[in-house]
Order: structure tokens, then sequence, then C-alpha cells
């Protein structure tokens, strides 16, 4: 497969399980398309005409040609200049590798993480807050993000990628849909006397059942086994990065009584126990890797020869449905 048709073919599969809708996403679209044909020429100079048919700006090709070969993958959930001179030693002993599939965002899709958090609006709406409380309470832990990363050097991955003439490629919120719609499916929509119960359901997971046995179980930081889960949502699986900890307070208002997380805060934990919402904490990494396994589930459909060397956190499991 080309390096652009595996992106655009990923892009349209995190559409498909995004939680604010297709309709709403063709929107997005025509709104940057009409402030492209009005911005003036040294604006445009800066515009990112990605936006247009790209609804994830953490999610994004940092380097490589648009029909470099893009068939035999390291993959990743993080992946830095030391995965990257690994592929290449790798590349020098024999093995062949294409490009890299890195999850957590790197270069410029790093640089735009904040830029994807308003979807959280929409996670959020989906339990019953509504939009304009959660966006209230939204823009602030936005600032912060995109201050935050600002400072940091962003482009080392990408420069590396450059140097060692590797194809690599993001996809962040694009997989976090993806397990997002897998937990709402497998583990909320379902009934648990306790949350034991959901502990034993999500070590049913393969990705999870594996790093379980490398000691990094599921977890319950807020509440016990034998707490009663009430109202399951997973609004904490995507949307760029952890939302502000008032959150939790807007959750317990609308009746959600138990919430899946790939990781939480100090201070939302805080607020959490506050509001008597429970939580269990999932594997970060096994949650990314199913994730991603669910993409290249779907890319190995388009393509049966991709090959991929697993690193950096990311463990292989193949399903043929879910």
């Amino acid at each position: 497969m080309k390096l652009k048709k595996f992106f655009q073919h990923a892009v349209a599969m995190g559409i498909d399980y995004d939680p604010r809708g297709k309709k709403r996403i063709e929107k997005m679209f025509k709104k940057q398309k009409e402030r492209e044909k009005k911005l003036e020429e040294k604006e445009k100079e800066y515009f990112d005409v990605e936006r247009t048919w790209n609804p994830f700006p953490d999610c994004r090709i940092i380097n490589g040609a648009d029909d470099a070969e893009f068939t035999h993958l390291m993959v990743g959930i993080d992946i830095e200049t030391p995965e990257i001179l690994l592929a290449d030693r790798l590349r020098s002993k024999g093995t062949k590798i294409d490009g890299m599939l890195i999850h957590h965002p790197e270069g410029r899709a790093l640089a735009d993480l904040d830029k994807v958090m308003p979807l959280q609006i929409d996670l959020l709406a989906g339990v019953g807050v509504t939009v304009n409380q959660a966006e209230g309470l939204l823009r602030p832990r936005m600032s912060k993000i995109w201050r935050a990363i600002h400072a940091d050097n962003l482009f080392r991955t990408e420069r590396a990628a450059e140097l060692l003439d590797l194809p690599a490629v993001c996809c962040h919120t694009i997989t976090d849909n993806l397990v997002w719609a897998f937990m709402e499916k497998h583990i909320c929509k379902h009934e648990y006397d306790d949350l034991g119960e959901i502990l034993n359901a999500i070590l049913d997971i393969p990705e999870y059942k594996k790093f379980a046995k490398k000691g990094n179980p599921p977890i319950i930081v807020s509440g016990s086994r034998g707490s009663r889960p009430g109202k399951i949502c997973a609004t904490e699986f995507t949307g760029g990065t952890n939302g502000p900890e008032e959150f939790f307070e807007a959750k317990a208002r609308a009746g959600v009584g138990t919430v899946l997380s790939m990781h939480v805060t100090e201070k939302s934990l805080e607020e959490a126990k506050k509001h008597h919402v429970n939580i269990i904490q999932c594997s970060h990494m096994a949650s990314d890797a199913l994730g991603v396994n669910l993409m290249l589930d779907g890319m190995k459909k388009i393509d049966p020869k991709m090959t991929f060397i697993e690193v950096s956190g990311f463990v292989r499991e193949e399903r043929k449905k879910w």
C-alpha cells in the first residue's frame, strides 16, 4: 500500500467511529473550505489545507512522499529517535521495514493536539452533559495544553525519520475513536452487578489480558470491586488528552456512575471521589494497542500483504470482526 492511501483509509476509519457523527464532520469540512476562500494571501500561506478533509489534527503524515511504499511497518505506541534508529539497524540486517506507524503524535501532529480536544464536547453530550457546559469547562484546559506543547521540542522524531528516509505517520485520535467505540459496545452497553464484574469483562479482551500478565492490569481507582456501577461510559478514551477535572462533576450531574479511563490525573481522581463517580483505569498501553489493532485489522482487509513489527508498547492481536 502507498503511504497516502494508507493515511486516507485511516482517516476514513476514524470518521466512521467518531462520536461527532459524519454529518457534523462534513459541516466542519465545509466551514474550513469557506474559511480558506476568504483568507488573504499572507494568511493562506499558513492555512492547514488538511483540515478540509482530515478532522483529526493530531493525526498526520510526518515524513514521506505520498507514493512511498508503506506495507511492512514498524508499529509502536511511542516512537521517537531511538525506535527510528532501531528500524534503521534492523533494515541494515535485512529486515523489511517500509516505514513507521506511530500512535502518540509527533511533529505537527503533536503541535496541533489541543485542536482535537473539542471532540470531548460531543463525547460528554452523549452521556447527558449540555454542550455549552462542556465547552465552557473545556476551553481553559485547551489553552493550558496549547501553552505546554508550544514550549516542547516537537520535531526531533520527524527530523530523524527524514535523515534515515523512513516514511512515518501518526494515528492518534483515529485509533482512540476505534477503542472508544469498542469499549462502548463490548463493556459499557452491558449490565453488571459490581465493578469487579466489569474488571473481569475487560480482562477477557486479549490486549488487557496480555498487559495484566505483565503486571499492568486494569485497576479500580475510585470505588471498590463491590461498588455498583450505575451508568457506565468510556468518555476518557478519545479527544486528544485529559479534559478538565470539573468534567467529573458534570458527568455525575448527568447521571454517570462509572467512567472507564485510559489514565486519570490526581486532581480528576479527587473530583471523581468527591462526587462519588467510580473510575476503572484501564491500562493505557493496552488500550492504545487495542485501538491500533482495530485499525490494522481494517488495513489488512485492504492489503493482506501488510506486515507489522511490534515495538514500544504495541502488541499485535488480530480480529476478524468486532
